[in-house]
């Protein structure tokens, strides 16, 4: 076993440790004992069964969500139900007002509502709120016709400078190629790569066209191309303008309805020193005017030192990122309201910026139909902050029912989402966190889709409880995700959705498209149902941890993990093997040290808790049941929801974080 010293030494240097049994390829930080005081960190909690976990217990809007009071009604705006009419401006104009004004709920009344062009909604405060799932519902019909094309920004006749969005739809099935073209002369190409998926829209800007063509009126055109046909050309009027300075906002084309935060202003800030695990703080190298009460993304950029560390062989995507909120600026240390859940290296050239959210916004109370097959989702949260969806129904979404990308303690609670036109590659039909930080899912019930649960891209500190997920798997599905909690969920998984057929599934180094996963994943008292492995780990993965789980599985272990997966604790589960001849625990490379499995129960399979090169740290208490035995349910932990028994105890957790804060002298 390499000493402490020379593992930093060499993660420093960048190189690989060899793939020896008991030698990790970095210090393991995650494991930890209660009695290890000195290891703890503010963003350690100590559980109620002598786990180390990480802390959820600013997870979600905090203090709840809140009941807005109505400002305005749709109709006072042009809106109204069952006459089959687009109401799309009316939407527009009653939320601007309302937003304008200081926020408030925008309300629908009974009946349906049609939306036949997305809405943006760009101020703070603005709830859309229904009379019930099943007595308003809104309906989505914004698409193309087969093999048709549009512009959907700017206007015909509209002045572009070098900073106007231009955008051109094409309908999606079969979409090999979008070609933009000024006067006939080529300004842009999008050509379709493994994760396309539904694409159907090509964003430039005017500097493109302006580059080519004078100043003065010109014709955009736009093609899509079907391998090898052309749809019919969308075409439009414009006058290039190189000393207009745009600065008009754009409707979001992404779901029907966007909540849209500013994101990101200012330069990137350096880190003068690195960013520690259980830091409430970050030292930059200049400040430059972050003021407490600021909205700070960080991150630490997958650099070639990094991705040869954890074997990633990704090219693309986000890894170790976090949003925070800066709570005090002392020269240049900038305190932060939450703990560093991972590192963040001066090496990688990790750093700050600031963002600028959308707050406090929601959707509630409604029934959202998208009737046309375009890839676009039903309510995405875009840099929104504190945002929810409560009691919202949403049918056969284009690509996900609600999601949130660069969201923060956003929720989305008491759910049905049902199906989806696109269930292939690229990113759809999931349920889940995607880019988001201590964000909230509870009960909240799918069917049809794809991957759900599902966390991925750098998706850290999110809850996902009390939930059931019909015929879908629950992934991991790229970047680094990390301190994520499932709980109390129902997961039925089965191929026929896209899903992949494990119960859950962490993607592996060697994924090209998706990359590893990192530490501290949980999953506590839930039933997954699977097809092939109930759990099925890719690797670099630290400290997961699953306890007071049944897995059924029909084929395969309950548990296979391979390729520097350690340091896990299984404790407490039951797992039904039907095969007759898989392991209840399959530890299938050498690296895969550290493993505890404690009181679990085995019914079926080969009859053995563990198989594998690996031998566990720790094997004991654990039974074996023949597959002729009637099967033990569902586990009762002393403790149901380790969510609940956080929240239960917050301001004692928040108490002993504050003791173990590592502090920076004061300038």
């Amino acid at each position: 076993m390499r000493c402490l010293t020379t593992l930093l030494c060499v993660i420093a240097a960048g190189a690989v440790m060899p793939a020896e049994a008991g030698a990790p390829l970095w210090p393991p930080q995650y494991k930890i004992r209660p009695q290890e005081t000195q290891r703890l960190t503010a963003a350690d909690v100590v559980g109620p069964d002598g786990i180390v976990y990480p802390n959820w217990t600013m997870t979600g809007v905090q203090g709840g969500i809140p009941q807005i009071a109505a400002a305005a009604k749709i109709e006072e705006f042009g809106g109204k139900p069952d006459d089959g009419k687009d109401d799309s401006a009316a939407l527009h104009k009653a939320c601007e007002k309302v937003g304008v004004g200081g926020g408030g709920a925008v309300v629908l009344g009974e009946g349906v509502y049609h939306l036949d062009r997305p809405a943006t909604v760009r101020h703070d405060g603005v709830v859309i709120r229904g009379q019930g799932a099943d007595r308003t519902k809104l309906i989505f019909r914004y698409g193309l016709a087969e093999g048709g094309a549009q512009f959907y920004w700017p206007a015909a006749g509209s002045r572009v400078g070098r900073d106007t969005r231009i955008e051109l739809h094409c309908y999606p099935h079969g979409l090999t190629q979008m070609t933009m073209l000024a006067d006939d002369k080529v300004v842009g190409t999008w050509k379709r790569s493994t994760h396309s998926g539904g694409t159907f829209a090509f964003t430039l800007r005017g500097r493109h066209v302006l580059g080519k063509l004078p100043d003065g009126p010109h014709t955009l055109k736009g093609i899509g191309h079907y391998g090898q046909k052309t749809g019919p050309a969308a075409e439009m009027p414009i006058v290039l303008d190189s000393t207009y300075g745009d600065t008009r906002q754009v409707a979001s084309a992404a779901a029907a309805i966007t909540f849209l935060g500013q994101g990101w202003t200012g330069p990137k800030l350096r880190l003068a020193s690195d960013g520690k695990r259980g830091d409430q703080f970050v030292e930059l190298k200049d400040v430059d005017g972050v003021k407490a009460g600021d909205a700070l993304f960080i991150r630490a950029p997958a650099t070639e030192r990094w991705k040869k560390l954890t074997r990633n062989r990704c090219t693309w995507g986000l890894y170790r990122c976090s949003m925070v909120e800066a709570t005090a600026v002392e020269g240049k240390v900038v305190r932060l309201r939450q703990p560093l859940r991972i590192d963040f290296p001066v090496i990688d050239e990790a750093f700050a910026q600031k963002v600028v959210p959308s707050r406090r916004c929601g959707v509630e109370a409604l029934t959202l139909q998208q009737t046309k097959p375009l890839w676009t989702s039903g309510v995405v949260f875009q840099f929104g902050w504190e945002c929810w969806a409560r009691g919202v129904t949403v049918k056969k979404c284009g690509r996900f029912p609600i999601y949130g990308s660069y969201a923060k303690q956003c929720e989305i609670r008491d759910c049905v989402f049902d199906d989806a036109w696109f269930k292939g590659g690229g990113g759809t039909a999931y349920t889940g966190w995607d880019k988001c930080w201590d964000c909230l899912i509870d009960n909240v019930t799918t069917h049809k889709l794809r991957h759900a649960p599902c966390f991925q891209w750098a998706a850290s500190g999110n809850v996902i409880r009390r939930s059931t997920f019909h015929d879908s798997d629950g992934q991991w599905h790229a970047g680094w995700t990390h301190e994520n909690l499932i709980e109390q969920c129902v997961i039925t998984s089965r191929r026929g959705h896209g899903s992949y057929g494990y119960g859950m599934w962490a993607s592996p180094p060697g994924d090209r498209a998706h990359g590893p996963n990192g530490p501290r994943n949980v999953v506590y008292n839930s039933h997954v149902t699977s097809q092939r492995a109930g759990v099925w780990l890719g690797g670099m993965n630290e400290n997961w941890l699953f306890l007071h789980n049944r897995f059924v599985v029909s084929s395969g272990p309950g548990l296979y993990a391979t390729t520097f997966s350690f340091d896990h604790i299984l404790r407490g589960n039951v797992f039904v093997v039907k095969d007759g001849k898989s392991p209840m625990v399959q530890l299938a490379t050498a690296d895969c040290t550290g493993v505890e499995i404690i009181g679990n129960t085995l019914v079926g399979g080969s009859g053995k808790p563990v198989a594998g090169p690996a031998r566990p740290a720790v094997l004991k208490d654990n039974r074996v049941l023949p597959a002729t035995a009637d099967p033990p349910g569902r586990p009762t932990p002393a403790v149901a929801s380790i969510y609940e028994w956080q929240q239960a105890r917050k301001q004692a957790i928040h108490d002993a974080a504050g003791r173990r804060v590592r502090r920076r002298p004061r300038p």
